[in-house]
């Protein structure tokens, strides 16, 4: 116990609670949780509707094209800052495309959607696999923006810091291990039950979970200003 004390009592004098908080709000219920729940809930809900093999490959593929996509996220972020913060409303943005994605899956895929769509014909099933896959690559895409968000905020801390050591990493990791955990011991009975509308209202309820901790500002940034010297020209944002 005093060593577990010690050892948060550390990461908060050089990370802050406001930040450590947001950190495993977003690696518990999004990593964690809404990822975690979206990657295992593939191969249950894609064998429910006949999807082949290869094909449920090139779905994973393309829910997992997000997270190709972090740098990218991250280099956007820094040159175009939004009402003056870098990370702040990239983040809100990418929890609301999440909510679209939970949202989307509640509308089109009800307790009978599968055996209609298996009844009206392999087209039908195509069609309803593609939005399915469109949805949780919005969660996807969540998920990899607040952690690339997260990893830049800590990184700089780091620099200014670096007797802070690797603490920091293994929080990170320890919190969305502890999420994934727990998401694993429910989707696989209630998906072998059946029960993914459930599941959809589950994956909804940890998108949002992010929400309030990101517009209280728990992200530590700097609201930036056009004034600075060279930030019109560094950021074309401004």
């Amino acid at each position: 116990i005093s060593s577990t004390k010690a050892y948060f009592t550390n990461l908060s004098s050089i990370f802050t609670w406001g930040f450590l908080s947001y950190l495993g709000v977003v690696n518990f219920f999004i990593l964690g949780g809404a990822f975690t729940l979206v990657m295992a809930l593939g191969l249950p809900l894609f064998k429910e509707l006949g999807i082949d093999a290869s094909r449920q490959q090139l779905y994973m593929t393309m829910i997992m094209s997000p997270w190709a996509m972090k740098p990218f996220i991250g280099v956007a972020s820094d040159l175009f800052p939004i009402r003056g913060y870098n990370k702040r409303y990239f983040a809100l943005y990418s929890i609301l495309i999440g909510l679209i994605g939970c949202t989307f899956l509640l509308i089109l895929y009800q307790p009978n959607t599968a055996s209609n769509a298996i009844a009206a014909g392999p087209t039908a099933v195509q069609h309803l696999a593609d939005l399915l896959v469109i949805c949780f690559t919005c969660i996807s895409y969540e998920g990899a923006t607040l952690d690339i968000l997260g990893e830049g905020k800590y990184s700089e801390y780091m620099r200014l810091r670096p007797d802070s050591g690797s603490g920091i990493i293994s929080y990170k990791f320890g919190m969305s291990l502890a999420g994934s955990i727990i998401t694993q011991m429910y989707v696989g009975p209630l998906s072998d039950m059946g029960y993914f509308h459930t599941l959809f209202w589950i994956a909804s309820g940890l998108a949002l979970a992010p929400f309030f901790p990101t517009l209280m500002g728990w992200i530590p940034e700097k609201k930036r200003s056009s004034q600075e010297p060279g930030m019109t020209k560094l950021c074309p944002g401004f």
